[in-house]
């Protein structure tokens, strides 16, 4: 990754702070919503220039102090807009002005893209993974909502798409991902559909089978499934298991999966 464009990102959100905030505001239609969004995006802004300056490190104290920024946000807006903000996640939104502000400058490629995405979802999944940690029966009580938290999907690149699947997975849950999923193919032509499993709980045959279903309903829909976030861990276990994922295409993370794409289309 070129360093420059850290540098250059970083001196543009200084320089062009209001007109990014601005298209943040977009999202706003109350007055008093949109004065309450200014300050935390501005306040975000922050934050982030500071990430840029370790290059978006993710085990970095910026990072760190970004995830606790976010968590006492989430606090200040409460729970449910911060985890159905338009249908999504309020975390996953945020990384759209900057999204917007690299068109403009001509920052806009795959890679650099990739790294904004796969930073912003990062964060995600470690909020997510927080609030699980702070209640433990919060999957029981509340497993209709979990379920929406833990597949956050976000659109990358022109026709492809990531869904992230944080927890476990069972049948009820997999048919909800998939009708999610479905919708959104429905709406939006998508050629690629990026499948992140990095963060479930735990990989068994019944968690395969769910994976294998969500994968087929991608590809009846003529779009190309790839699953990422295949760890070490979640390699040994389906080595151990003698369980196979058949042909689905698979890849270590979010990045590698996009790279394969820019060639492919290249």
């Amino acid at each position: 990754m070129d360093n420059n464009f850290y540098t250059q990102l970083q001196k543009i959100i200084s320089n062009q702070s209001e007109e990014i905030i601005k298209y943040w505001l977009e999202y706003f239609d109350d007055d008093d919503e949109k004065d309450d969004a200014y300050r935390y995006y501005d306040d975000f802004l922050g934050f982030f220039e500071e990430c840029l300056l370790v290059q978006l490190d993710i085990n970095s104290d910026e990072r760190e102090a970004m995830l606790l920024f976010l968590t006492k946000l989430q606090e200040t807006i409460g729970m449910e807009n911060f985890y159905q903000f338009k249908n999504s996640v309020y975390s996953c939104y945020l990384k759209f002005p900057i999204l917007k502000i690299m068109e403009k400058e001509s920052l806009f490629t795959l890679e650099n893209v990739s790294v904004i995405t796969t930073f912003f979802e990062n964060l995600t999944s470690a909020l997510i993974m927080q609030e699980y940690d702070k209640n433990t029966k919060f999957k029981i009580q509340s497993s209709e909502e979990l379920a929406q938290r833990e597949a956050p999907m976000s659109e990358l690149w022109d026709e492809v798409f990531m869904v992230s699947i944080v927890g476990t997975l069972d049948s009820d849950r997999v048919l909800k991902i998939i009708d999610k999923v479905l919708d959104f193919l429905e709406q939006k032509e998508s050629s690629y559909v990026i499948i992140d499993i990095g963060a479930i709980f735990d990989i068994n045959s019944e968690v395969t089978n769910q994976i294998l279903k969500l994968n087929n309903a991608v590809h009846f829909m003529g779009a190309t499934p790839m699953l990422t976030g295949i760890t070490k861990n979640i390699a040994k276990s389906l080595t151990h298991l003698d369980i196979s994922l058949g042909d689905i295409k698979t890849f270590s993370s979010t990045r590698t999966a996009l790279k394969a794409i820019l060639d492919k289309n290249s």
